[in-house]
């Protein structure tokens, strides 16, 4: 178990290395300056030439990069924002904890909705009600994140308005008390984390179901039936509980997905997390804010597969990961982009 886990920890702080590595590049060589963008908005073009010394943006790419990878090695130092003028550690740090409150809502719902809808589907399966849960699974499954946020924003902020159409909190919560704005900005992430937990339940509805299928025509269940015992406790007591070892791999497999879905859901609904972050940090050229938030989501993608694998072979003896690929392949989510 030891070595499973040190084999996996190299592969996955070498696969963020390369990661990082490749966006930096990427990013420097693409089109735009962010120099430009600042001059255009608040600067003189005085001034360009000064802001590419000031991040040394006027050396050698190879030399910036040594500079930047020296910097996050040895001292941890990410670099100051280009677009905000502060310390990367700070923008991503204010911005962590409303993707966190939206994504532990988000996997909230998807559990309690993903859960007992497949156990539903697998203990009618062939009739009308499987059918129906399984169609609206591969709906939440197929429609584009974006596309869902837009049309819960249409439906639930303007043809019935129960919900705020974005942001995190009203106007006037400044001016609240603690209890109204906590109720305020519950109000507010209601209807984004219902789109990202529905989303992502579609797959686990369809994850439950087939696990529980399968869990269903083992003998045990046959005896624990002929016992006597009520369908109630055969169902949530026997079955279930064997069913819990995959249903928790996948909830390390969820993480990356998560993290992809909140970029879009925090975009469409204006919610200032992590992925909103990073995506006005792409459009002003913000190098350092664009490493620093691909190292924290290639981090957790990785950490997620690592923490699947890692229970995996903990309850199954007979798994050995390998060193050639990580087993999030087979995991049905795996596919959200946009």
């Amino acid at each position: 178990m030891l070595s499973i886990g040190l084999r996996r920890l190299g592969a996955s702080l070498l696969l963020v290395y390369l990661v990082l590595t490749l966006t930096f590049f990427l990013i420097h060589l693409a089109p735009g300056d962010p120099a430009l963008v600042l001059v255009s908005n608040r600067l003189g073009p005085q001034s360009a030439e000064h802001l590419r010394q000031a991040y040394g943006l006027d050396r050698p790419l190879g030399m910036q990069y040594l500079t930047w990878l020296r910097a996050v090695v040895l001292h941890f130092d990410w670099g100051t924002s280009i677009a905000h003028s502060r310390p990367v550690v700070g923008v991503l740090g204010d911005a962590l904890a409303p993707t966190a409150l939206l994504a532990l809502a988000a996997m909230a719902i998807q559990y309690g909705v993903g859960v007992p809808l497949g156990v539903a589907a697998a203990r009618r399966r062939g009739r009308a009600a499987d059918g129906a849960i399984r169609l609206t699974s591969l709906l939440l499954y197929s429609m584009p994140l974006f596309w869902m946020g837009l049309m819960a924003i249409l439906l639930l902020s303007y043809a019935l308005p129960l919900f705020p159409a974005g942001q995190m909190h009203s106007v006037d919560a400044d001016d609240l008390g603690r209890l109204r704005r906590t109720l305020d900005l519950l109000h507010h992430l209601t209807l984004p984390a219902l789109v990202l937990g529905l989303a992502m339940a579609g797959a686990t509805v369809r994850f439950v179901r087939n696990q529980m299928i399968d869990v269903l025509g083992q003998d045990y269940i046959r005896t624990a039936r002929a016992k006597g015992l009520t369908e109630r406790r055969v169902i949530w007591i026997h079955a279930l509980r064997n069913v819990l070892v995959p249903i928790v791999q996948l909830f390390g497999l969820s993480l990356p997905f998560l993290l992809n879905g909140s970029l879009i859901t925090e975009v469409v609904f204006s919610w200032p997390g992590l992925g909103r972050t990073t995506y006005q940090a792409i459009l002003a050229r913000d190098y350092p804010v664009i490493l620093a938030a691909t190292a924290f989501t290639a981090t957790c993608v990785v950490a997620g597969n690592l923490l699947a694998d890692l229970l995996h072979a903990a309850v199954d003896p007979r798994i050995r990961v390998g060193a050639g690929g990580t087993r999030g392949e087979r995991h049905p989510e795996r596919r959200r982009g946009g």
